[in-house]
């Protein structure tokens, strides 16, 4: 039973794998080639952006960061967030 689970699941790893060896059509490179290549260009990305602080939220910000004199009653001044 176990020789015959291995050999299925070799089988299985295999026609997969085969898959990643088929041209792209239109190119010259295959797709295992263009999903490593979109696997290193997202983490350059990535380390990218944590080196350098590019992206994300920015942080918390006021509600009247948007304007340069805002205008905020006298009833509103203390209003908690």
């Amino acid at each position: 039973m176990f020789d015959t689970t291995v050999s299925l699941g070799k089988a299985l790893v295999d026609g997969i794998w085969s898959l990643f060896g088929i041209y792209v059509p239109g190119f010259s490179f295959t797709f295992g080639q263009m999903y490593l290549g979109i696997l290193l260009a997202s983490v350059s990305i990535l380390v990218v952006r944590m080196i350098f602080g590019f992206g994300g939220s920015g942080g918390i910000s006021s509600r009247t960061s948007s304007t340069s004199k805002p205008r905020i009653s006298k009833e509103r001044r203390n209003d908690e967030y």
